[in-house]
């Protein structure tokens, strides 16, 4: 069935005023779509133990693990075009796309049948390369899981030509188990050189184990080689068989590796279809109904109080694929392609592999037709801050810090609506700089500067149009002026609302497709990081739709930046972390609620990341009576407030004291001294 089609027959709860409508799409529970219909990518995910709910894998100890994950892939660098970050991996010896000599294929081992296999006598352990020591191969089950036995495990029956069964006179004699949680240290193992040895011979060890070591068995007698381990969080296992004639082992004969562990894997990750929302529309609230449990025994109890719980992602589209799939042009240059032609092309397996027509390139997210990811909801009733879109898709992280608790995802809602204009165009600029260099504005740190936003919209006859604007700024300002119209005019705003640095203005009249399409805002804000983003998005006091994101680009002639987005100019970082600013300058704590506590503030400014912050108070001979911790804190204004009390909760004595704030950053630690008066 047309997916467009299915969403129609979905959508529950429309809501009709004033021409607008704000519909729900919804997955699981007894009303939504299917999760297993709308999947993509599942890792560890499960959908079916509980109908209509997502929850994580729960492994149990009789119950291979491989056999249980999907989308399995060779190779330690996976040629699979669809493959991504996450998925298990299987390899032989150190996972190289093409070797001679590889007469197995490790995807038989894990398809958790015993009638695929591969045996052979005077088998030889390199694969013909030389004297290299062993046979070795690993699985990745792509994220971690509580793991606690591996087995090894043979075909049944007998050799076809000679009639000897395979259990026990294909047992392997020596083996070596080890596994690793560090994703980067097995992926960039190198092989050591050949070196010369006696009359022309090669030698070189070729094994590389990984860094723990869970079993080294010298003389194995079973044929079915069973391992146990203390259970523990584990990704990737490596498998080491030991010829017993070396390097040829007499007998080979291998048809599984398994794993097998007890409890809830720590993240499961489930990534949608592409889904056609049947037309460009807004995105509203994510609604989801979320439960958490504990497995006691047999029993499973719905608890409250767990380290559980979910991270919903969501993006938006103007085409039906989030990724782009490149080749390369006569001059070496990159060429976007189908994803159909990228399949038939030659892939670049080697570094010496060629840039060249008809060879396949980098495979990238779409960020022209698509938007990034949005910020994690993880609170029900939460919007993401994604852009207009005609396709969706989600990706959804189900996490637990305690073996046997889990959360459970009952459903999930999306709202939808129509768009207000077929485009809202934004641009900023600092007023002193209406066309800055750079095409981008470069203002002071931590001042307070004048900025221009122009808005401009495009209507089709059909659509609402809106009376409001929301803008994120980056700290707290005003709006110090308002122009409406074609021939922009002063007028005034009905009102203006603000909560720290949101700011809500409501217009004294509708812009939409009969009325004017352009405004200009004048704004009062101080920038204190390196670079930020005025945030703007659209709505009608109507009611009945969601509001509209305001899009960068080209929104008027006198403006020439072409963006939301302004720099702090480099020369106005003279540090990261002001002077304090310390009030009153002499406190009496002694509980009378005057004066009590004293207010130490400062600013952090260019802090791309957050940074952790902590002010000690001390005495003037340097003994630290009390640590004040700010946490991890961005670029702004912040202020941490002292109650006179030391580390103990005693009160200090009277007299003057150092404060002391530091800012951990990358290039160290960032500190400024003041002075307080403690008096009574």
């Amino acid at each position: 069935m047309n997916l467009k089609l299915v969403l129609l027959a979905i959508v529950l709860g429309n809501v009709d005023t004033g021409g607008a409508q704000v519909s729900h799409f919804r997955l699981g529970g007894e009303e939504g779509l299917d999760w297993e219909e709308q999947t993509l990518v599942n890792l560890m995910a499960d959908n079916a133990t509980t109908p209509g709910a997502l929850q994580p894998l729960e492994l149990k100890p009789d119950v291979n693990v491989v056999a249980q994950l999907r989308h399995w892939t060779r190779y330690r660098q996976p040629i699979d075009i669809d493959y991504m970050e996450g998925m298990p991996r299987v390899w032989r010896a150190i996972g190289d796309v093409s070797r001679p000599g590889h007469v197995s294929n490790p995807m038989e081992f894990i398809d958790g049948d015993l009638e695929t296999f591969y045996e052979g006598r005077d088998f030889q352990a390199n694969g013909g390369l030389g004297g290299i020591w062993g046979e070795f191969y690993t699985l990745d089950m792509g994220m971690q899981i509580p793991a606690d036995r591996f087995r090894l495990v043979p075909p049944e029956g007998s050799d076809p030509f000679l009639q000897e069964p395979y259990r026990p006179n294909y047992k392997f004699e020596a083996y070596e188990l080890t596994a690793t949680n560090d994703r980067v240290a097995v992926e960039t193992q190198q092989p050591p050189q050949f070196r010369s040895g006696v009359a022309g011979t090669q030698e070189t060890e070729y094994y590389l184990p990984l860094s723990d070591r869970l079993a080294s068995v010298e003389q194995n007698f079973e044929a079915v080689i069973d391992i146990d381990f203390p259970l523990q969080y584990l990704r990737f296992f490596r498998m080491r068989l030991i010829p017993d004639a070396p390097p040829k082992f007499t007998r080979y004969a291998l048809a599984e590796l398994e794993v097998f562990g007890r409890g809830f894997v720590p993240r499961a990750r489930w990534l949608s279809t592409v889904i056609d929302m049947g037309g460009l529309v807004n995105i509203g609230k994510v609604n989801f109904g979320l439960s958490t449990w504990r497995r006691d025994g047999d029993q499973l109890k719905e608890v409250a109080d767990v380290g559980a719980g979910v991270n919903i992602e969501l993006r938006t589209g103007l085409d039906d694929s989030p990724t782009a799939y490149n080749s390369f042009n006569d001059l070496a240059q990159p060429v976007e392609v189908t994803k159909d032609v990228y399949s038939r092309l030659k892939p670049r397996v080697w570094p010496w592999d060629p840039p060249a027509v008809g060879w396949q390139g980098l495979i990238t997210d779409d960020t022209n037709s698509w938007s990034f990811w949005s910020p994690p909801v993880r609170q029900t009733g939460q919007r993401p801050r994604v852009p207009k879109g005609q396709y969706i898709q989600l990706q959804i992280q189900l996490e637990t810090d305690e073996l046997w608790d889990f959360a459970r995802l009952e459903w999930l809602e999306i709202e939808t609506s129509p768009l207000l204009a077929d485009r809202v165009v934004g641009e900023i600029a600092a007023s002193d700089q209406l066309s800055p260099d750079g095409k981008v504005s470069q203002v002071p740190a931590g001042e307070a500067t004048e900025f221009v936003l122009d808005l401009r919209a495009e209507f089709s006859a059909e659509q609402l149009g809106f009376d409001a604007v929301r803008l994120d700024l980056p700290s707290a300002g005003k709006v110090t002026g308002l122009e409406i119209g074609h021939e922009l005019t002063a007028a005034e705003p009905d009102s203006v609302v603000q909560r720290d640095a949101e700011l809500v203005l409501y217009l004294p009249s509708s812009l939409g497709p009969e009325a004017e399409n352009k405004l200009r805002l004048r704004l009062e804000t101080s920038v204190f990081g390196a670079s930020d983003e005025f945030r703007a998005e659209v709505f009608s006091r109507a009611g009945g739709s969601l509001p509209q994101a305001v899009e960068g680009g080209d929104a008027s002639d006198e403006l020439g930046t072409d963006q939301l987005r302004v720099l702090v100019g480099s020369g106005s970082l003279e540090s990261v972390l002001s002077e304090l600013e310390i009030a009153p300058a002499a406190f009496t704590p002694q509980g009378d609620g005057i004066n009590d506590e004293v207010a130490i503030e400062y600013t952090l400014f260019s802090v791309l990341d957050a940074v952790e912050v902590d002010v000690e108070l001390l005495t003037l001979d340097g003994r630290t009576v009390r640590t004040l911790s700010g946490g991890v804190q961005g670029a702004g204004r912040h202020v941490l407030r002292w109650d006179g009390r030391d580390d103990s909760g005693g009160i200090v004595v009277p007299g003057l004291y150092l404060a002391r704030i530091g800012a951990n950053i990358d290039r160290g630690k960032v500190v400024r001294f003041g002075t307080v008066a403690v008096a009574y």
